[in-house]
């Protein structure tokens, strides 16, 4: 979903990327150590699983940089999570605008976990279309946007829909999407089960490297308290509420979206102070704070 303020449309951005390059891993082999399956690099594979020059493959999937960590190539095959871990993604080039990354690359096999949000531009009058998909389990690095115009590839998709999609990779405000050019319907399926985190995970004073693994994941807050009922946005209007693990706990930001709100007609809060709440939705961003687009807010108490 697309940051208000900056986009000055209808609906809150995705998480800002702000952890530092994943470690050597089976998703990608460089900087002179040991893989940690032998021999198998994201897109390039190396002899024995030790790379002959640090920070470099000998075949496509390059590092870009020293350190053990394959950026995503493009033209390829590739998954969310090596799309997500990439440098391009968890480093925040530009807060105010967009970064391209890999063009034409597919990511196959993978879940539609949320209704189809459209939004027009207050500027332009463009109508677009956003949506998150997920690879199936869920979890830590298994979300990404797509975004694309509206009528178009995403206006048809529902949650369950399991498509391959192939696009172009960019940063938009700090958020990492797709911009898909074709969509390929592959059946349907349950979508992911929500993973249960705390709000330390995703919260104000949550480690960089903890928000940036969730973002546009499918996730469950659990008998979280409503610290404010009324958190106003920049346009003076309430736009969220804080919730935590007391009333006086502002941790993490939920927006509403996806046909939950967390005001009435009149623009009232909807939820009061010390309220309890299971909230499922998708983990976002609006600077300079994370936040949770909800797919459900349940009360407890």
């Amino acid at each position: 979903m697309r940051n208000f303020a900056k986009w000055q449309s209808v609906a809150v951005a995705g998480l800002c990327v702000l952890a530092s390059a994943c470690a050597n891993t089976s998703a990608g082999g460089g900087g002179g150590v040991l893989d940690t399956i032998s021999g198998t690099d994201a897109t390039g594979g190396d002899a024995a699983g030790t790379d002959a020059v640090a920070g470099s493959d000998t075949a496509p999937g390059q590092d870009t940089t020293s350190g053990g960590t394959d950026a995503v190539t493009a033209g390829t095959t590739t998954t969310i999570s090596a799309i997500q871990q990439d440098p391009s993604s968890t480093t925040c080039a530009n807060a105010t605008g967009f970064v391209d990354g890999a063009k034409g690359i597919t990511i196959a096999q993978v879940i539609v976990v949320s209704p189809v949000e459209t939004t027009t531009s207050k500027t332009s009058g463009k109508v677009s279309d956003a949506v998150y998909v997920q690879t199936k389990g869920g979890g830590q690095w298994s979300g990404i946007e797509l975004y694309a115009p509206s009528p178009g590839l995403l206006t048809t998709l529902h949650p369950g829909d399991v498509i391959t999609v192939t696009g172009d990779v960019s940063e938009a405000y700090c958020v990492t999407e797709i911009k898909p050019v074709a969509v390929t319907p592959q059946g349907a399926t349950d979508i992911p089960v929500a993973v249960t985190i705390d709000v330390d995970s995703i919260g104000a004073a949550a480690p960089a490297a903890s928000n940036e693994s969730y973002e546009s994941t499918f996730v469950s807050l659990e008998n979280v308290i409503v610290a404010d009922p009324g958190v106003l946005g920049t346009d003076g209007k309430i736009h969220y509420i804080a919730v935590g693990k007391t009333d006086t706990d502002k941790s993490v930001l939920v927006s509403s979206g996806f046909g939950n709100y967390v005001t009435d007609k009149s623009g009232a809060a909807t939820y009061t102070k010390g309220q309890k709440l299971n909230v499922q939705g998708i983990v976002s961003y609006y600077s300079p704070q994370y936040t949770l687009v909800p797919l459900s807010i349940t009360v407890v108490n």
